[in-house]
């Protein structure tokens, strides 16, 4: 009896350690849960942050724009070309322009394309691009 007495605690004590290792690792594991998901709720509160000031500042250049002229003009600035190329005569000139703006520096096109970004309020285009491609 003595000899069952004692593997019946050795063995109640190797049964408890397990347990209680098992039960560690479940609270390990559920507290780790809980911080990915806190920094996942962080990380969104961020982005969605960014997206509203993004939006928020689109939406102000859109209602600037409202009393001015600048996308009127850009509108006709970049229509030109497009209807140039259906009327004889001056199809030649458009060609040729294009590749004179082939050779305008990399800073002028990015300005123009900013310029253009920032007055029709594509600015999230420009950002969506920058952040899947990078």
């Amino acid at each position: 009896m003595v000899l069952l007495d004692i593997l019946s605690t050795v063995a109640g004590g190797v049964l408890d350690t397990i347990k209680g290792k098992q039960e560690a690792k479940k609270v390990l594991d559920e507290k780790t849960l809980e911080l990915k998901l806190k920094s996942m709720d962080e990380q969104h509160e961020v982005d969605m942050s960014d997206m509203k000031a993004t939006t928020d500042y689109d939406l102000a250049a859109l209602n600037a724009s409202s009393t001015s002229w600048k996308d009127e003009y850009l509108t006709i600035l970049l229509s030109a070309p497009v209807i140039g190329s259906f009327v004889p005569g001056v199809q030649d000139y458009v060609v040729r322009g294009w590749g004179y703006l082939e050779k305008a520096p990399g800073w002028f096109q990015l300005s123009f394309i900013g310029v253009i970004a920032a007055t029709f309020g594509l600015r999230w285009l420009f950002n969506r691009n920058t952040t899947s491609s990078g």
